[in-house]
């Protein structure tokens, strides 16, 4: 009877550790199923990723660090190394239609001329041929706008090489001819230049000297780039217009530190957020409400109203995205360091309730990768200065580990959690600020 006991005992404690198993494995899978929103492609290369367009669903190409330019033509399941013709950095790509495209970038030598090594890309096959149009010294690329297989525009920003400056000498220019001949469109140091079609663009732009102030300008053009006239000018930031885009004739936005929105055509331009879009890198929209940021350790945020709120998406990756482009209003691609290339069919959203995030708001984001072995990474955002702890619990509620106890200033944070001296099991990770709190759940699996 004493046996039999024992038997049924150690049976019932077995079953146990299987249910335990089985919920776990549920949750597990639940997580995720839940954060499959965006999916690693693999890209084959581990050079970084800094620009990405797509001209349809299926077609798409990325450019990047050591002359590298990869293409797909099924969506991203695979990708194919194209040969450039080159080692220097691609910085962007944009094709006209599915055979002609240009590739532009360049390298800073640092030289005692302060010229760079400069390069354009040209191909009208798709990218099996490309050619170099532009090459040698000269001022470095910044943006490239492509409205057709016939016409493209260029920026540069001229240079500025301590102890001078002469970024006057830098400007916007375009070809008509598929770049046989390059001419000028305007003879002012450029930034970011964006056409909605082909008539109706907008081009950044700032002068600077030895003498202060810097001044940013906003131009834009209604008839192809043969008049600009200056819709925005500013001597309050150092920092440039970056990425511009527009959804319609009124509507833009660029990259200025934050995240920053015009409602009337580039004439005044006011922040979306400062404390979620700061640091982003590139933005792009599918509409004038719905838009999505990129940023550093896998970033990516999506807005639905224009940029008043933002919902954080789970990327599964933490490396930096450099590039955003969609083909539709669900069919995206994100790509960054170490030939990290994402893909979302469903705009980045998942079947489970996602947190929108509020302007000026306290926020603690769920961790990813989750479930995790062993690191996962932590993000929060404070919106004023104050002293911060952010810490680890197991699931009887005692602190395993403190990644954050100090002042911090108002920003978006990222910290890594190494879970290798734990055992596997569900852990909460709580962060305080001031009279704020928030706890969320992660999972632990070995």
């Amino acid at each position: 009877m004493i046996f039999s006991d024992s038997k049924l005992f150690i049976n019932n404690i077995m079953y146990t550790k299987i249910i335990l198993l089985l919920i776990l494995s549920l949750i597990s899978n639940s997580q995720i199923l839940a954060q499959s929103a965006w999916v690693n492609q693999a890209s084959g290369i581990s050079s970084n990723l800094v620009s990405v367009f797509f001209i349809n669903s299926n077609t798409g190409w990325a450019s990047g660090t050591d002359g590298t330019v990869i293409k797909t033509t099924n969506g991203g399941t695979n990708w194919i190394i194209q040969n450039s013709t080159t080692t220097l950095p691609l910085i962007n790509i944009m094709f006209g239609d599915e055979n002609t495209g240009w590739a532009a970038g360049g390298f800073d030598d640092n030289n005692p001329l302060c010229y760079h090594r400069i390069m354009v890309i040209r191909t009208t096959n798709g990218g099996n041929l490309w050619t170099q149009q532009i090459s040698g010294n000269g001022f470095l690329y910044n943006d490239l706008f492509v409205v057709s297989n016939q016409k493209a525009y260029i920026t540069n920003s001229g240079i500025c090489c301590p102890p001078f400056c002469i970024a006057e000498s830098g400007g916007l220019g375009f070809t008509s001819n598929s770049g046989q001949n390059w001419y000028s469109s305007l003879d002012r140091p450029s930034h970011s230049v964006f056409f909605l079609n082909e008539n109706s663009g907008w081009v950044s732009s700032r002068t600077s000297d030895d003498v202060l102030p810097v001044r940013n300008y906003i131009y834009r053009t209604t008839n192809a780039g043969t008049n600009w006239g200056i819709m925005y000018v500013d001597s309050t930031s150092y920092n440039p217009f970056r990425n511009l885009f527009f959804t319609d004739e009124l509507t833009g936005y660029a990259q200025r530190g934050s995240l920053i929105k015009s409602t009337n055509a580039g004439i005044n331009w006011t922040a979306t957020d400062n404390l979620i879009t700061s640091g982003t890198s590139d933005n792009f929209f599918v509409n004038k409400d719905t838009g999505w940021c990129t940023g550093g350790s896998g970033k990516i945020i999506r807005t639905d109203n224009g940029g008043m709120n933002w919902t954080f998406q789970t990327t599964n990756t933490a490396n930096h995205l450099s590039s955003v482009y969609f083909a539709d209003e669900f069919t995206g691609w994100a790509v960054g360091s170490n030939g990290t290339v994402i893909k979302t069919v469903t705009g980045g959203l998942t079947s489970v309730s996602q947190s929108t995030v509020f302007v000026n708001s306290f926020l603690l984001i769920q961790n990813y990768p989750n479930p995790f072995n062993p690191v996962t990474h932590l993000e929060f955002g404070i919106s004023n200065l104050g002293f911060v702890t952010l810490k680890i619990y197991n699931a009887l509620g005692q602190v395993v580990s403190t990644l954050v106890n100090e002042s911090r200033p108002a920003g978006y944070y990222n910290v890594e959690f190494d879970g290798s001296d734990l055992p596997s099991g569900i852990y909460f990770y709580k962060l305080e600020a001031g009279d704020l709190t928030e706890t969320k759940r992660m999972i632990l699996l070995k």
